[in-house]
């Protein structure tokens, strides 16, 4: 993984736990599964987006 990448997650993992300390167990817990649920349709959409290219690339052969 890039440098950059690195260094964004990390900023990233600190704002969320900083923004989860002052939550109950129970807020955090709907925290950290929205953000779950939004990371993964992200992922998800990065696969899409990946398949397409490889069918652009295969299809211009």
């Amino acid at each position: 993984m890039r440098k950059e990448t690195n260094e964004a997650i990390g900023r990233l993992k600190a704002q969320i736990f900083e923004a989860a300390a002052s939550l109950t167990s129970e807020e955090r817990e709907e925290l950290y599964r929205e953000i779950n649920e939004w990371t993964y349709e992200q992922y998800e959409e990065a696969l899409l987006c990946q398949e397409l290219e490889m069918q652009n690339y295969e299809e211009e052969d």
